[in-house]
């Protein structure tokens, strides 16, 4: 692995860990509602990823990969709240990493047509955008000087990092609230 590989790679894991840790800090300080919170987190996705690029397709697609990935996430979320506190955790993992792969294989596939992206490769799209970490992805030789990785990074910007941070910080919030509310039934 390169040194660029290994430093995108630590810098997700270190943003992730504190988008963990302040879903958790924040699910004792506040009682927010699920559904306008995961939302609210939806929305500044799509925002932030729609200006930060251009429109056109690429709005289209970024529209698709945040309203699935919003919708698998809320699932998620409701999924953490309803399980026992030990499972919460692998179903919040799980389930993020579900939510993560829908939304950047929705936006590749809106974005790009299967001759450009082979479909085969999909679960690699994702460390590809992320880190440039798998640069074969499949994709034919017809000409295209930038390969497929360096432009399903360029045209999915901020949005593979944004929904795995807000993705870490919804379920930390989700499983903290769960535990939080548990305990206090247990004194109360």
């Amino acid at each position: 692995m390169s040194s660029e590989v290994l430093f995108f790679s630590g810098a997700a894991v270190v943003l992730l860990a504190v988008a963990v840790m302040l879903g958790r800090m924040l699910a004792k300080r506040r009682r927010w509602r699920l559904l306008p919170l995961v939302v609210t987190l939806a929305a500044a996705v799509l925002v932030l990823t729609v200006i930060t690029g251009p429109l056109g397709v690429r709005s289209l697609a970024v529209l698709l990969a945040a309203s699935l990935w919003g919708a698998v996430l809320l699932a998620t979320v409701f999924l953490v709240r309803r399980s026992h506190s030990r499972l919460a955790s692998m179903v919040g993992g799980i389930g993020a990493v579900i939510a993560i792969q829908a939304a950047m294989v929705a936006f590749v596939v809106t974005r790009f047509s299967a001759a450009e992206a082979p479909r085969e490769y999909a679960l690699l799209w994702l460390p590809a955008a992320m880190t440039g970490a798998v640069r074969n992805l499949g994709e034919p030789g017809s000409g295209v000087e930038t390969p497929l990785w360096v432009r399903i990074s360029q045209d999915a910007g901020p949005l593979p990092l944004s929904v795995v941070l807000l993705s870490g910080f919804a379920v930390a919030y989700a499983a903290r609230r769960l535990s939080l509310a548990r305990a206090a039934d247990v004194q109360g």
